[in-house]
Formats: C-alpha cells, structure tokens, sequence
C-alpha cells in the first residue's frame, strides 16, 4: 500500500491508498506533534510498501524502509511543465495538477484550491502545466482587516446569504466572502475565453465555504492533493 505524508506548515496529513488507488485511511495532526506522527506511521508500518514526502518544513519524520520519494522540483510528473520558476512552484500546486490530469485527462483543467491562499491552477488537454495565480485566503483577509486598522472586529468565516451588510460585522462577511466568490468566477470566465471549455475543481479546506454556489459545475474534492501525491508515486515507480 502507498503511505502519503503530505508535511505543511500548520498539519501534517497522512493517507494509505491500496493497490486499486482506493483512498483507505486519512489522518491529520498538527505539525508539531512529532511523536504522534511516527507513532501512527509505525502502527501501519506492516501495510506500507511505498511512500511519497511532501514537505515543506525542516522536519524530517522516521518513515519504513521502503521505496521512497521526498517531493521536490526534479521529481518527474505525467504533466509537462511550464512554469518559468520550477524550484519556487509550491509542491500542493503540483500535486493538484497532477490530480486535475489525471481525473480529466486530455481536457482542459483548472483547479482551485481554497486554503491558506486560493491558488488557481491551469492543465491544458496537451498535459502541460501553465501555472495560474495566488491571491490571499479567506482567513489572510479576515486578518488583515482586524491588525491593519484601528477597531475592525476579527470575523470567523461562515455560511451566509449573498447580500449587502447591514452591521459592520455583515459588512466584513459580505466584503470578504463575496470578493472572493467574484474573485473564483472573474478567473473561471477569464479562462474559459482563452483556453475554451474547462473542467473546474475545487479542493482546500475553505471550499466548504464557495463549493455549493457552484455545486452543478465544480468537481468539489478535499482530497485532491493527496490523489495527486498518490498518482506521483504511481508515475514513478511506473517508470
């Protein structure tokens, strides 16, 4: 079975795919939980027989001895890339990509991924990875309205009824969510007329937020990531 470790900044994600690329179990803990980690990675220690790191912290985590790959720019991929500035391409874009082609394969693709930052990701139907854009998260700009101004009130993220604020608070909530909501549907449509038809999907941990405006024409998947890091693995020991 394939063990993904998919290290971030504030969690580290950790996912055992079968032979038949079925997502089996799923994890998560929070990055500093260092013996945690290796604890549950031990646990399953026997199933594992191939592994895939994606990290982007300086931990380095005890893992089994066995075929193993630590993602990084050189790591072959199906997709051609395209990006001007490989070693700075963050390695959940990559991931994503990869997963787009490979549930769409031969079509164009443009991915969205709602986390920390929103970062959208263009495959065209020839599997060459362009790139896209990153913007600030849902949260980043929350943020940035509470500790850059003088009384802003900090705001949770929530479910709400596009509208118009009535309180400063409903104001916040509208001016954040629904930019971001016009934000997702400028790129959709500016795509779309350059590249023609697109297969969308959508992934991260704020899409939960965004995914039922589009529920009709969003492939929704908040495992995305780790499919990609999975087909990555595939790919290599492949070839």
């Amino acid at each position: 079975m394939n063990l993904i470790i998919d290290q971030g900044n504030t969690a580290t994600k950790m996912a055992i795919f079968d032979e038949n690329d079925l997502l089996v179990k799923k994890v998560s803990f929070e990055q500093e939980n260092v013996v945690e980690i290796e604890n549950w990675i031990e646990s399953e220690e026997k199933l594992i027989t191939k592994i895939i790191i994606s990290n982007v912290t300086d931990t380095i985590l005890k893992t089994p001895a066995v075929f193993k790959i630590n993602l990084s720019n050189e790591t072959p991929t199906v997709l051609i890339n395209q990006y001007e500035t490989p070693k700075t391409l963050g390695k959940d874009r990559l991931a994503n990509a990869v997963a787009i082609w490979a549930k769409n394969p031969r079509l164009n693709s443009l991915c969205i991924d709602l986390g920390t930052c929103i970062k959208y990701d263009l495959v065209t139907s020839k599997g060459e990875y362009l790139g896209g854009n990153i913007s600030p998260g849902m949260r980043m700009r929350y943020q940035a309205l509470h500790e850059m101004t003088a009384h802003l009130p900090q705001i949770e993220p929530q479910n709400f009824t596009y509208g118009f604020g009535t309180t400063t608070a409903s104001s916040i909530l509208n001016g954040v969510q629904q930019a971001i909501h016009h934000e997702i549907n400028g790129f959709i449509q500016r795509y779309t007329r350059d590249f023609g038809q697109l297969t969308i999907f959508m992934t991260g941990g704020d899409s939960i937020y965004f995914e039922k405006e589009y529920k009709n024409t969003i492939f929704a998947d908040c495992d995305l990531t780790i499919y990609g890091l999975n087909e990555i693995l595939k790919y290599n020991v492949e070839n």
